[in-house]
C-alpha cells in the first residue's frame, strides 16, 4: 500500500484553513481514478509573518528570511507545499529554489490568467502590503509571455478591518463595491489579489472576469505532488 502524499499549506490566517479544506475535499470528490495515490493536507498557520508586514506596509526583509525558512523546513515532512498568502509570494519562489521538491504560491496560475486575459488589470486588495507582489508577479507573467497590459494596484480601504473584527459580510461588500468601480474605470480582468476576497466573488456584480487565487493555487500544488509522484 502506497504512503499518502502530504501537502503542507502556509496560511497567515486561521480562517483560510477551512477555506483551503473544503475546496480540497471537492477537487478530491471530483477524482475518480482510484490509482492516484491519496493526498493528505498539512496546515502551518503563521499569523505573526502577515502582522510584521501589516505593521510596515512591505515585507520586511527579516520577516521574508522567516517566511523561507518555514517553508523551506515544512519541505522536509512533506512531498510539496503551498504558500496561501500572496504577501509571502516572494518567499515562496526563494525557498522554491532552495529545494527540489515543489513550493508553490497560491497566485501564480491566477496572475498567469490575468496576463494572458487583459489589457487592464486592476489588481484588489485589502491590504498595502500585498499590492506589490502581486503586481509585480502580473508584471512577470506579461513579459513572459511577452505581453503588455496596464497593471492598477486598488487599495480597498477599511475591508481588512472588517475581515479581522469578523464582519465577512462587510468586507465582501466593500470589495464587490470595489470591482464596479474598477470596471467603470476601464479594467477589463480584475485580479481579487488574497485568498481571503474569495467570498466576495458571488457579490461582484460586473460584466468583466474576476480573478481569485485558492482553487487554481491549490489545483496547481496538486499537479505538481501528482507529478512527483
Amino acid at each position: 500500500m502506497r504512503r499518502a502524499l502530504v501537502l503542507t499549506l502556509l496560511h497567515t490566517s486561521p480562517r483560510h484553513v477551512d477555506v483551503f479544506e473544503r475546496l480540497f475535499a471537492r477537487l478530491m470528490q471530483s477524482e475518480r481514478d482510484e490509482n492516484l495515490p491519496e493526498i493528505r493536507l498539512s496546515h502551518v498557520v503563521r499569523e505573526d509573518l502577515l502582522k510584521r508586514a501589516i505593521a510596515s506596509g512591505v515585507l520586511p526583509e527579516d520577516t521574508h528570511a522567516r517566511a523561507v525558512r518555514i517553508l523551506h523546513e515544512a519541505t522536509a515532512a512533506s512531498d510539496a507545499v503551498l504558500c496561501t498568502c500572496s504577501t509571502l509570494g516572494p518567499a515562496a519562489d526563494e525557498a522554491a529554489s532552495k529545494t527540489n521538491k515543489p513550493v508553490v504560491r497560491v497566485d501564480r496560475p491566477m496572475a498567469a490568467d490575468a496576463a494572458r486575459a487583459g489589457s487592464s488589470i486592476a489588481v484588489l486588495a485589502t491590504l498595502k502590503c500585498t499590492l506589490k507582489p502581486t503586481c509585480d508577479l502580473i508584471s512577470a507573467e506579461l513579459h513572459a509571455a511577452r505581453s503588455k497590459a496596464d497593471v492598477a494596484p486598488v487599495f480597498i480601504e477599511g475591508a481588512w478591518e472588517a475581515f479581522e473584527a469578523g464582519k465577512v459580510e462587510k468586507m465582501n461588500a466593500l470589495i464587490a463595491e470595489s470591482t464596479i468601480v474598477a470596471e467603470r474605470a476601464g479594467a477589463d480582468v480584475i485580479v481579487l489579489a488574497q485568498a481571503s476576497m474569495v467570498d466576495a466573488l458571488g457579490g461582484a456584480n460586473v460584466t468583466v472576469p474576476v480573478l481569485t487565487s485558492p482553487a487554481g493555487g491549490l489545483a496547481a500544488a496538486i499537479a505538481a505532488i501528482r507529478a512527483r509522484a
